[in-house]
C-alpha cells in the first residue's frame, strides 16, 4: 500500500495545475512565497517511511496551503484516497474556503474528504449559495457546522428551506437562522419544529416574534419536546408579553438552560437582596442575564450599589448593565461621570443609558463635550482603561 501511496503522491507532484483552479507551477510558487514559505519544497526532504508527510507535501503543492495546515489535514486523509481528497479540497477553495476553514472542517468531519464532488458536494454548496449564503459566511458556517454537508439535499435541505421560508419570508432571514442555529437545516423541521410553531401560534405569539425565535434562538425549536414545553410554560407563568421579542429570547434561553443552573442563578440574586419579583422582572427585560457567571453578577451588583447608588429596584430596570464589562465599560465611564458630577456639569445621578450607549456616543456626549471645562476626564478615562 505504501508503494501505491508513494507513486500516487509523486504523480500529484508532477501535476503543474491545481485541481479546480488550473494554477500554473509558477503561480503556485508565487502563492507559497506570498504565504511566507521560506523552505523550498523537496520530495527528497520527505521522510520515506512517513505517509502523512508525503500526503502533506502533496497538499501543500497542489492546494497552496501552509505546511502546518497540510500536516493537520493529511492526518485525516486515507492513503488510497489522496486524489479524491485533493479534488474535494480544490472545490472548497473554489467556494472561498481558506486554509483555516479547511482545517476546521476536516478536523470536525474527516469524511468530507470522501464526498462525491459532482453528485454531492457541489450541489450542496450551490444550494447554500442559492439562498444567499455567500462570501465569507459560507465557509464560516459550513466549517463550523459540517453537519450541513451530511443532510440529504432532496429529502432534508430543500424541504426544510421551503418550510422555513414560509415563516422567514426572505433569504436574508434564512441566512440569519442558519448563522445562529444551523441545526434547523439538519433536523426534520416538519416533525421537530412545526408542532412547536403551531403551539406558539395557538397561544397568540405573532409570526414576527416567531421569526425572532427562528433567526436568533432556533435551537429552542429543535430542543427536546418536553424541555421546550417546560420552558414555554415557565415563560407564560412569568407573564412575559407574547407580542414582544423578549418572549422569544426568554423562551430561547430557558429551552436550553439547565433547570439546576437556573435555580442557582436565582439563589445567587436572592443572596444579593433581590426578591423573586426582582428576579423575574429583570429576566423578563433581559433574559440573557442568566448567562453571566455568578462571580460576574456579584461583582457588578456590588459596583452599581456602592458606586452608582443603585438599589435592587433601580438595577432591575436596567438588567442589561449587569452583563456589561465591569473593567472595560462601567469603571471607565464612572470615572468620567463622577468627575462631571463633582464639578456640577451634569446632574448628580447615574442612569442606565450612561452605560448602555455606544462608546462613540459616550465620548461625544461626555468626554469631547466637557474636556475643555474638565480636561482631567480624558486622563481619567484613559487611565482606567490602561490600568486594566
Amino acid at each position: 500500500m505504501f508503494r501505491r501511496l508513494s507513486a500516487a503522491v509523486h504523480r500529484q507532484l508532477q501535476v503543474t495545475a491545481t485541481l479546480g483552479h488550473r494554477r500554473t507551477a509558477a503561480a503556485a510558487s508565487s502563492r507559497s512565497h506570498f504565504l511566507g514559505f521560506v523552505r523550498p519544497y523537496s520530495v527528497s526532504s520527505v521522510a520515506a517511511d512517513d505517509p502523512s508527510s508525503l500526503i502533506a507535501s502533496s497538499l501543500t503543492r497542489s492546494c497552496g496551503i501552509s505546511d502546518h495546515a497540510a500536516l493537520s489535514i493529511s492526518k485525516k486523509v486515507q492513503p488510497d484516497a489522496l486524489d479524491k481528497a485533493l479534488s474535494v479540497l480544490a472545490v472548497f477553495k473554489d467556494y472561498g474556503f481558506e486554509e483555516a476553514h479547511l482545517v476546521r472542517l476536516v478536523d470536525r468531519y474527516p469524511r468530507s474528504l470522501l464526498m462525491d464532488v459532482e453528485k454531492t458536494l457541489k450541489p450542496k454548496l450551490e444550494f447554500y449559495c442559492g439562498i444567499s449564503l455567500v462570501g465569507t459566511a459560507l465557509p464560516e458556517i459550513v466549517s463550523a457546522s459540517p453537519r450541513l454537508l451530511t443532510a440529504s439535499l432532496e429529502k432534508r435541505l430543500i424541504p426544510n428551506v421551503e418550510f422555513l421560508k414560509s415563516i422567514l419570508k426572505t433569504n436574508e432571514n434564512l441566512v440569519d437562522a442558519l448563522k445562529y442555529s444551523p441545526w434547523l437545516f439538519a433536523f426534520d423541521t416538519r416533525t421537530a419544529v412545526l408542532p412547536k410553531v403551531d403551539a406558539l401560534r395557538a397561544y397568540g405569539v405573532p409570526d414576527d416574534v416567531i421569526l425572532v425565535l427562528l433567526t436568533r434562538c432556533g435551537y429552542a425549536l429543535v430542543a427536546d419536546t418536553d424541555r421546550f414545553n417546560d420552558a414555554f410554560d415557565a415563560v407564560k407563568k412569568m407573564g412575559i408579553c407574547s407580542k414582544k421579542s423578549t418572549f422569544a429570547h426568554a423562551l430561547g434561553v430557558l429551552a436550553i438552560f439547565p433547570k439546576k443552573k437556573w435555580l442557582e442563578k436565582m439563589e445567587n440574586l436572592r443572596e444579593l437582596g433581590w426578591s423573586q419579583n426582582h428576579i423575574l422582572e429583570a429576566f423578563a427585560k433581559f433574559p440573557y442575564i442568566v448567562r453571566a457567571s455568578t462571580e460576574k453578577i456579584r461583582k457588578t451588583v456590588k459596583f452599581v450599589e456602592e458606586k452608582l447608588g443603585w438599589t435592587p429596584e433601580h438595577t432591575v430596570k436596567n438588567p442589561s448593565v449587569l452583563a456589561l464589562s465591569l473593567e472595560k465599560r462601567l469603571m471607565p465611564r464612572y470615572a468620567v461621570l463622577s468627575i462631571l458630577v463633582h464639578m456640577g456639569l451634569i446632574k448628580p445621578c447615574f442612569i442606565g443609558s450612561h452605560f448602555k450607549i455606544s462608546d462613540k456616543n459616550f465620548l461625544v456626549r461626555f468626554v469631547t463635550k466637557y474636556q475643555e471645562k474638565a480636561p482631567e476626564i480624558v486622563e481619567a478615562y484613559q487611565k482606567v482603561k490602561s490600568d486594566i
